[in-house]
């Protein structure tokens, strides 16, 4: 395994209360800050703080979960929601929840010599007039690790620690082959 050290910024999760249709109005009304203008977005913006999250509610039933750091946050952070909306009088059982993405900083502990690396592998992209990262990409999966020179990386993409995991350590050997 790899010593580079992560943290996770960042969970995107989808939230799908069946059945439902939602009034808007009704919850941007009783839900302290929240917003709603449906001429610039069709959805309410919520934001909690205790546990922290952010939601876009929309009338179909849906919503969308971002800025907690662990998934147990964001599950607090929905069932929080689900009993506001009970309390509103809406008609809602326990959400089906899928995360979607992880946002993650990776600390390699090293320098990268992205250019390097851009020559030995196919799946990395370098351009650094338009971009100062290094963006690696490899087939059959989503995740995404963006490479800095000074050694950060952000890992996206990924909807389970082990993925992003799996990612680092793969691209820990990747770059110690490359020096060996």
């Amino acid at each position: 395994m790899t010593d580079a050290e992560y943290e996770v910024n960042n969970i995107v999760l989808t939230v799908s209360y069946e059945d439902v249709e939602l009034d808007l109005e009704k919850i941007s009304s009783n839900l302290e800050g929240a917003r709603y203008d449906p001429e610039v977005f069709p959805g309410v913006a919520y934001r909690t703080s205790k546990p922290k999250a952010s939601f876009l509610i929309f009338a179909s039933g849906e919503a969308n979960c971002v800025g907690a750091k662990t998934v147990e946050g964001a599950e607090k952070a929905i069932e929080k929601l689900t009993e506001q909306l009970q309390d509103l009088g809406f008609d809602v059982e326990e959400p089906e929840i899928e995360v979607q993405n992880m946002v993650v900083s990776v600390d390699f502990d090293r320098r990268f010599d992205l250019e390097e690396i851009a020559r030995n592998y196919h799946y990395a992209e370098y351009n650094p007039e338009v971009f100062p990262a290094l963006v690696f990409r490899w087939e059959d999966t989503n995740v995404v690790i963006l490479l800095f020179v000074e050694g950060e990386g952000v890992c996206v993409g990924a909807k389970k620690k082990e993925e992003i995991e799996k990612a680092i350590e793969w691209i820990s050997e990747t770059i110690e082959s490359i020096n060996s």
